[in-house]
């Protein structure tokens, strides 16, 4: 496997935040393989473009004015770690949100995610949510 480029992990990641916050579900599932997969917190895996894209409505119907920027990125070899805050105001009941996660990629020679695992505090997101932590998902 030949070393991929840094500067394109990068911008992948930038691309990746820039779709999750023009609340486009094909845009971020564009950014998998097609057979490509995200758990969130260690959950089941959303697999193949269409299962992405609708995993990602629920954050998108939780949150009308989500906005998501990539913080840092780390990276050994076919491997990213990309750290992200996301804020907007909660549907239920408009509370102010800024939650904070990373993700744990596994890239493929052209640049596209093969396995995402997403993670982010469960208990923090549901304080600043004003929800019963049973209900996120």
């Amino acid at each position: 496997m030949r070393p991929l480029n840094k500067d394109k992990i990068v911008d992948l990641a930038n691309s990746y935040a820039k779709a999750w916050t023009s609340h486009d579900g094909a845009a971020v599932a564009g950014h998998f393989t097609p057979e490509g997969g995200i758990s969130i917190n260690g959950g089941a895996v959303a697999k193949g473009t269409e299962a992405i894209s609708g995993a990602t409505r629920k954050l998108f119907e939780t949150f009308a004015d989500l906005h998501m920027m990539c913080d840092d990125i780390r990276i050994s070899g076919h491997n990213a770690v990309v750290t992200w805050t996301f804020y907007g105001h909660h549907a239920d009941n408009a509370k102010f949100a800024k939650i904070s996660g990373w993700e744990e990629w596994t890239l493929t020679e052209d640049l596209k995610i093969a396995q995402s695992r997403r993670w982010f505090d469960p208990a923090d997101y549901a304080e600043q949510c004003g929800v019963d932590a049973a209900q996120i998902h």
